[in-house]
């Protein structure tokens, strides 16, 4: 059995569950050895499977990932009919009680077993969506994704009229996820994320985690009687029959406790993936935070949007830590922001209810009364402290959110509920 995992938008390498379980360990020749009729075949190809083999494994075991990580990266380049075989299992370890047994499976058959301790498979379950003490049997590994509609046919009826929603600088058309550009601000806006879309393309990690607006550059999609006058972008639509899909601030009152505890540690992963790509967010606020629901099974899944502040590559040094202060200790990008969300913003104001997520997250559960702000500000000079002393060690970097994940958690297990949460539909 052969899985395609897409290495390129042009390129598709086919890789058996051998090769897998291979590129998953750290011998990287391994990983990348050929047999003598694919050695004498890859003279011929136009991109080298020996290069992209060792390309792929260099990716995979960035930092010291996880082998969790690792599987769940393989999942997200596989082709999207090959994704639903990516599955694992979890089980208590037969002889050490606080230990785990992890068997990460390719259609159903095992191809690597792993051992984790308590708080790795907690982090493991959160990722999936699952209470920590659930049991884990045949759980797919793959994202929302597999359920993103091609609206293609939408796309070429939709006509100026139809743009309903939206604001000053962009109007949408929901049932075809068009944007349609006001003005240059616009047109910026779809200029820059399209940039960004180029950049994580052979991220997946980074891509697993944003939804960018993806500026069309094929007008053939679009119906002839469009106004030349404007840019267009698409977003991801994602089959309502399956996924419900909603802004943070719009759902956080009927998230469960479970599911709060998973979109927490996803805000954490989100920043560290963030971080290790070298791109600031800047305004990772609740209104560009989308959380999707998988009806079925309950699971969330956290997308970061709106990426018109971002800055990346070259531009995110000065910026490296913006994110991490705004996240954990209520820091805008300037003193005047912060000021104005913190003192001036009224009660009850959007504005004052769609910032900070990791704070309205926790307080949703503090019965307690609990200062929570100096508790949250703590972990984040932490995980600062931490990232400047790692550098450019990508497995301390991964340590260090490893560890301010961790405290988070911490933090949420002392506090109750105001009120039991329950499902958003």
């Amino acid at each position: 059995m052969s899985t395609p995992i897409p290495l390129t938008p042009h390129t598709h390498v086919s890789l058996s569950s051998a090769r897998i379980a291979k590129l998953m360990d750290s011998d990287a020749g391994q990983a990348a050895k050929l047999n003598v009729f694919d050695r004498f075949i890859d003279l011929f190809r136009s991109h080298s499977k020996e290069v992209a083999l060792k390309n792929l494994h260099a990716m995979l075991h960035d930092g010291g990932t996880s082998n969790f990580a690792r599987f769940n990266l393989l999942s997200q380049l596989a082709a999207p009919h090959s994704q639903s075989l990516f599955t694992l299992n979890i089980a208590a370890h037969p002889s050490a009680p606080q230990h785990h047994t992890v068997e990460y499976c390719i259609n159903g058959e095992p191809i690597k077993t792993d051992t984790v301790n308590a708080h790795e498979k907690e982090l493991i379950c959160l990722h999936l969506g699952k209470p920590q003490d659930t049991a884990v049997q045949q759980q797919q590994v793959i994202t929302i994704d597999r359920h993103c509609l091609d609206t293609r046919r939408q796309m070429a009826q939709v006509r100026d009229a139809d743009f309903s929603g939206g604001g000053v600088n962009k109007k949408f058309h929901a049932a075809s996820g068009l944007l349609r550009a006001e003005n240059r601000t616009g047109t910026e806006d779809f200029d820059r994320e399209l940039a960004l879309t180029a950049y994580a393309e052979d991220r997946p990690e980074l891509a697993g985690y944003i939804s960018t607006q993806k500026k069309v550059t094929d007008t053939a999609q679009l119906h002839r009687a469009l106004s030349a006058r404007h840019a267009y972008a698409m977003v991801d639509i994602y089959d309502p029959a399956h996924v419900a899909s909603h802004e943070m601030d719009r759902c956080i009152d009927s998230l469960s406790r479970d599911q709060t505890k998973s979109l927490l540690a996803q805000l954490v992963d989100m920043a560290r993936v963030l971080y290790k790509n070298q791109v600031a967010h800047r305004d990772l606020h609740m209104h560009n935070l989308l959380v999707h629901e998988i009806k079925d099974t309950g699971s969330v899944h956290l997308k970061a949007i709106d990426f018109g502040r971002v800055a990346m590559a070259e531009d995110f040094e000065s910026r490296k830590f913006e994110d991490i202060d705004y996240l954990f200790d209520k820091q805008g990008a300037t003193l005047l922001e912060t000021f104005g969300r913190n003192h001036l913003a009224r009660a009850g104001s959007e504005v004052e209810m769609k910032h900070y997520p990791i704070h309205k997250l926790c307080e949703k559960f503090n019965a307690k009364g609990i200062a929570l702000a100096p508790v949250l500000a703590r972990i984040g000079a932490h995980l600062k402290s931490d990232l400047l002393h790692a550098g450019a060690d990508q497995a301390l970097v991964d340590a260090a959110f490893h560890k301010a994940s961790q405290s988070l958690q911490l933090c949420f297990a002392q506090l109750q509920p105001r009120t039991e949460g329950i499902r958003f539909a």
